[in-house]
């Protein structure tokens, strides 16, 4: 923001600069008598023009900052043009007063000029006090606009965060109860399942700490977990795990399905043996698919909180994607079935 602010400045000084280069360059190139410069016109314009300098200063670093930058209008408007007036007439009343005594060029004696000089000063002065508070005004609302928008992604960023922290307790608290059922069940797998469980967490705490992973990363992840699933549902569940053959690897944020995977093996689990889990990855016309079904099991689960997950990380797409992702859940009699689409960025 700081170099964006300088960049605004500077652009606002060389515009001031380049108007007043103007308004005193102009009678040196205009004013000619015999094809030579007039400088005792050139002189009196100046002179006409000089009290432009701390109409401008005043406006810029008294009136503009005080009154219209904190939106007192009103008192801005009255103050300024009050200012101004008093300039013009101090002046007109001053050149009236010293005219017979001056000396004054003029390149055609039968044409006099139609403008008093306090006119062109009145002129001038509302032209520089409406280009400066235009600028300044302009710069204040960039800056309230910059402001706004990092406020905005700093918000964004700390919720992201927050759904990110509470994404990976939740995620260990339900493998751990897989766990401590396996250890009743087989041991030897459950030792197994404590090294895979190490390995899903090494990646949640360090690989993904960027906010960016490679999707093939993403993919081992999944499959980790899936693979540490089937450690205990190896006999009562049919669980498919479709990825993409061939793939240019991309990155995306990290841990965006796992609420969703989590979901479908706590409602799709049944002391029955018709329980399936199918979990495929597509990529299509530059968007990433994803599609968890499951068969609804008999027996609910009483694990707490169930939704929690699914409102986190619906909750984080929208933070993430907006409108750019689409996502679809049913929810039947029989079967659960997500569907989530996100762009490839």
């Amino acid at each position: 923001m700081g170099k964006n602010r300088k960049l605004t400045d500077y652009i606002e000084y060389l515009i001031i600069i380049f108007i007043f280069l103007i308004l005193f360059g102009l009678p040196v190139l205009f004013t000619r008598v015999n094809g030579e410069i007039s400088w005792l016109h050139v002189l009196k314009i100046w002179q006409d023009q000089i009290l432009l300098i701390p109409v401008f200063a005043i406006n810029h670093w008294l009136f503009a900052p005080k009154f219209l930058l904190r939106q007192k209008y009103i008192i801005y408007t009255i103050s300024i043009l009050s200012f101004i007036a008093m300039c013009s007439f101090s002046y007109y009343y001053y050149d009236n007063a010293y005219k017979p005594q001056r000396t004054v060029v003029n390149i055609d004696q039968n044409k006099p000029s139609p403008i008093p000089p306090y006119a062109h000063l009145l002129m001038y002065a509302l032209l520089i006090v409406g280009v400066d508070s235009g600028l300044l005004f302009s710069k204040k609302w960039y800056e309230n606009e910059e402001k706004h928008h990092i406020l905005e992604k700093q918000n964004s960023e700390m919720q992201l965060e927050m759904l990110r922290n509470q994404v990976s307790p939740h995620f260990l608290m339900n493998t751990l109860n897989n766990i401590y059922a396996l250890i009743d069940l087989d041991s030897p797998k459950a030792k197994e399942a404590v090294i895979k469980l190490s390995k899903l967490m090494r990646y949640m705490i360090y690989e993904n700490a960027s906010g960016k992973v490679l999707i093939s990363k993403e993919f081992e992840f999944i499959q980790s977990y899936i693979d540490l699933m089937r450690l205990r549902f190896e006999k009562d569940m049919i669980i498919e795990l479709r990825l993409p053959e061939q793939y240019i690897d991309f990155e995306i944020p990290p841990l965006l399905f796992i609420s969703f995977i989590e979901n479908a093996f706590k409602h799709g689990t049944s002391l029955e043996n018709n329980s399936k889990i199918v979990i495929s990855f597509k990529i299509e016309n530059k968007m990433l698919i994803f599609d968890c079904f499951n068969k609804k099991g008999k027996t609910k689960p009483t694990t707490e909180n169930n939704g929690f997950g699914i409102e986190n990380s619906i909750s984080r797409l929208n933070l993430l994607y907006g409108e750019k992702h689409t996502i679809s859940i049913n929810s039947l009699e029989n079967y659960y079935d997500v569907t989530l689409i996100i762009p490839i960025l």
